[in-house]
């Protein structure tokens, strides 16, 4: 006979003994706006979901190439703090891959990982998907989290309705700071730069750098000469006797530069030239002054 207890006890058993629920994260894509026409941009954000917090992210991203054109990337609100792989768009129809970190971690719901503008080329329906998804735990072990991906399906109509239109971002990236490095292992052991900008409107568009010995006040009339770059940046004077000047430029054109001051006032060369000309300076003054000290006797 089977006793009220039992009755009791039976369910709560039969709970216990379910497997535990597995947790998962969530990437999911968001269009904005939701209806596109051919011509119009459509913004599609990088969404994540996640009950644990969880710090490294890194994927690929695939859309119709036929249906879409890829216009820019935008890093703005994003919650990774480090890019090891920034998504970027190269050419038309290739895929976008990224790679990221975010310290401490993210647990919530929205955390967007990045956006991709794109502009619809043709009616129809259009597709964006994410493949080789990996979400690892902030637990100290970097352990995998299980990962659901939602793909995107876009319907594009015959004619322009509007599309995305970006607000208008008249702030200048955040100040960032610049690392020196150094490693046997790395460049040949020679000098590099480390930094990272973060513009939480627009987005960083790219980094440009500069280097000079021309004091400030005569930079107007001997401008620098910029170049485009990327972090880590091989310093070309490696005595490190120049300023080095790294530009972040956002996608709306606006610029912060920071300055690496020089670790050098001369270089090895220009010691051994100014001993040499003080020795002769030494040696001249001592021969006039000895000539007239000896007119003096």
């Amino acid at each position: 006979m089977i006793t009220r207890t039992q009755l009791f006890l039976f369910p709560a058993l039969l709970f216990l003994s379910l497997p535990a629920a597995v947790s998962a994260a969530t990437i999911s894509l968001q269009a904005t706006p939701t209806s596109v026409g051919v011509s119009d941009v459509v913004r599609v954000s990088v969404l994540l979901d996640s009950t644990i917090a969880t710090n490294a992210f890194s994927g690929t991203l695939l859309y119709s190439a036929d249906a879409l054109e890829p216009v820019a990337v935008s890093d703005g609100s994003s919650i990774i703090n480090l890019w090891i792989t920034h998504p970027v768009v190269s050419v038309s129809g290739a895929s976008i891959t990224f790679a990221g970190i975010t310290p401490g971690g993210f647990s919530g719901t929205g955390g967007m990982l990045f956006s991709v503008l794109f502009r619809a080329k043709t009616s129809g329906a259009a597709h964006v998907s994410l493949k080789d998804i990996e979400v690892l735990r902030n637990d100290g072990a970097g352990g995998k989290e299980s990962v659901i991906t939602k793909p995107l399906t876009l319907v594009i109509g015959s004619s322009s309705i509007g599309g995305y239109t970006e607000p208008v971002d008249e702030i200048p990236p955040e100040s960032f700071t610049i690392y020196q490095g150094n490693d046997p292992q790395l460049f040949g052991g020679r000098n590099y730069l480390m930094f990272v900008a973060v513009d939480k409107n627009a987005g960083v568009d790219h980094y440009a750098a500069a280097e000079s010995r021309i004091p400030v006040f005569l930079l107007p009339l001997l401008p620098l000469s910029w170049s485009t770059t990327t972090s880590p940046y091989v310093v070309a004077d490696q005595y490190q006797t120049s300023k080095v000047y790294i530009k972040a430029v956002d996608r709306a054109g606006n610029e912060r530069i920071n300055v690496f001051p020089p670790q050098r006032l001369f270089t090895g060369y220009e010691k051994a030239a100014l001993l040499s000309i003080l020795i002769v300076v030494v040696f001249l003054w001592q021969m006039v002054w000895g000539r007239r000290f000896e007119k003096n006797l």
